[in-house]
């Protein structure tokens, strides 16, 4: 059996963490989009209850708001979200880009401009995420001193040993 060259190995892993950051992100659009069907829904029916209450009042002219406070619930819920995401799809590796996709999702983050989206993901959302790592309950797939640029992978650091650790 001739063996396999090392670069097609690669070509293998990184074809199959973009198949799978696809699929993840797939799912992702159609969650938000059945997110956003319920939520037309309801704009509907308040904006119909507006309309039995006081005829005259356009609902259209109403601004929207962001109700968002600056904070996530209860202290550590963001951290939970994380945990919940990574468990959602254990024991795959999971993207930092897909993560953040999740949460801001969840948390209905929108950020006014790129320089507040990165003050918060180097800030609360990185910070989160070293958090876990350093506590032991997730792990990262490679060291980020090693590959900078590269988008790091996560997946709950799981008690028993899995095949592939065995194997080496």
């Amino acid at each position: 059996m001739k063996p396999t060259p090392s670069a097609l190995k690669w070509m293998a892993e990184k074809r199959a963490r973009v198949a799978f950051d696809l699929d993840f992100n797939l799912q992702l659009i159609a969650d938000l989009q059945a997110k956003a069907a319920a939520l037309q829904e309801d704009l509907a029916a308040i904006d119909r209850s507006i309309g039995l209450y006081d005829e005259t009042i356009d609902p259209g002219a109403i601004e929207p708001v962001n109700g968002w406070r600056g904070n996530y619930g209860k202290r550590g819920a963001l951290k939970a979200a994380v945990v919940e995401v990574l468990e959602a799809h254990a024991p795959n590796w999971v993207s930092t880009d897909a993560i953040e996709s999740a949460i801001r999702a969840k948390f209905g983050l929108v950020f006014e401009t790129p320089v507040v989206r990165k003050h918060w993901y180097n800030g609360s959302f990185r910070n989160t995420l070293k958090t876990l790592a350093s506590s032991g309950r997730v792990e990262r797939l490679q060291d980020p001193n090693s590959r900078p640029n590269e988008t790091g992978h996560w997946r709950i650091k799981s008690d028993t040993p899995r095949l592939a650790d065995l194997a080496r």
